[in-house]
């Protein structure tokens, strides 16, 4: 069953994937589409008010400007965009990127889509010939898109989903037509649209599996194979045995960083609790707060430049690994600086003491608010740690040097 953490791991692994090797699915012509949904019963894309009936109206405002070469309508290479709102009018012969505040597809996408914004809709001329991954609160397909993945809080489909949706959101509305299946986490699931008997219903030509609160009713006609359904109960985070689980997970996280500090970085170890005692504490606040806004800078500059995709996930993947290991650094330098106030030197002393620190953080860390904000102040020194320690250590070796 599809669930919202998944959902979400798969569209950043996806998106990850993307920047480092670029495709666009070309065998994927709308004609051969067209005869393989047939075969599963779908209606006639000739019937899909989301498709250009001829090749005028896949050009962009094709009836309003004349004179208009058909080549400046079309962008062969993949497409990132940023703003406010964001209008896709002309055709993407490539992957597209956008991340905005408003998204409006109007046109053909000959790749995949990979959108993060408030809202994104395909319009009745939008056709995403590939995937659409989107992080949005409003999503609605009144055009064609290939494949869906929506992490939402309300997702609409009025058109066509060629093949299969995954979708995580608040409420969830299928009034269009799926080509396979559906696989849907939500607390809210509609199918038709109206009251009377004549109403519009969605229809989805393979199995549904969903998961909400309460199951619901399923008009006749709308899943032509299975529907399996898995009742949400309240969520377990809260429960004791959950918690012990969170808290040895923490706790040998922390330890397994520390052995590996001990043993690569031992000078590491030693001159970090100066950094939070000294006047050394405001660059060690700057780095951490100034080096993820950097790498992300870097990154977009990057992409736009077209520097190596390879360069731009590496300075990705440093950042998530560094903030990863952020609260563990910050309870570890804490913890020497504990060990140091209470004369405690041996091995078996910091670790038993390590092992508090984690635990009353920890404990800080269920605080409602107050443990949030801890906990992101603790990733921010965490890192500004490790950067103080690489650019202060290069300064240092500098003017022994000289």
């Amino acid at each position: 069953m599809l669930k919202n953490k998944f959902t979400i791991i798969t569209v950043l692994t996806v998106i990850i994937l993307a920047l480092t090797v670029p495709f666009v699915r070309a065998e994927d012509e709308p004609t051969t589409d067209v005869q393989a949904n047939q075969d599963n019963a779908i209606m006639p894309i000739s019937e899909n008010p989301g498709e250009p009936a001829d090749s005028s109206e896949t050009q962009p405002n094709g009836s309003s400007e004349t004179g208009t070469v058909a080549d400046e309508n079309m962008k062969k290479s993949d497409v990132y965009l940023a703003g406010d709102n964001v209008t896709i009018d002309y055709i993407v012969d490539g992957n597209l990127f956008v991340f905005a505040n408003h998204v409006t597809i109007n046109a053909q996408i000959g790749g995949d889509a990979f959108i993060c914004a408030s809202s994104v809709t395909v319009g009745e001329q939008g056709y995403v010939f590939s995937n659409l991954f989107t992080f949005a609160k409003d999503v609605i397909v009144n055009g064609v898109v290939y494949d869906l993945y929506s992490a939402s809080e309300t997702t609409t489909i009025n058109g066509y989903v060629y093949r299969d949706v995954r979708i995580g959101s608040n409420s969830v509305s299928i009034l269009g037509t799926v080509g396979r299946n559906a696989y849907i986490d939500c607390n809210h699931l509609n199918f038709v649209q109206g009251t009377d008997e004549n109403s519009k219903h969605g229809v989805i030509n393979g199995n549904l599996d969903y998961s909400s609160k309460d199951e619901i009713s399923i008009p006749e006609g709308v899943v032509s194979g299975q529907t399996n359904f898995e009742k949400e109960t309240i969520s377990n985070d809260n429960s004791i045995q959950d918690k012990i689980i969170s808290l040895i997970t923490f706790i040998v996280t922390v330890i397994a960083i520390w052995l590996i500090c001990l043993w690569l970085a031992p000078k590491f170890l030693k001159n970090s609790p100066a950094l939070l005692t000294s006047k050394k504490v405001l660059p060690v606040i700057g780095f951490g707060i100034l080096t993820p806004i950097v790498a992300i800078i870097l990154s977009v500059i990057f992409l736009v430049l077209g520097v190596t995709s390879t360069l731009t996930l590496l300075l990705i993947m440093a950042l998530i690994l560094l903030m990863a290991i952020g609260t563990s650094i910050f309870v570890i330098t804490v913890n020497y600086i504990v060990c140091d106030k209470l004369k405690l030197e041996k091995t078996i002393q910091i670790l038993g003491m390590l092992v508090a620190s984690s635990v009353v953080l920890w404990l800080i860390g269920l605080i409602p608010v107050l443990g949030s904000i801890i906990e992101i102040i603790a990733v921010l020194l965490g890192l500004g740690i490790v950067v103080s320690n690489i650019v202060l250590k290069d300064k240092e070796q500098k003017v022994e040097t000289e």
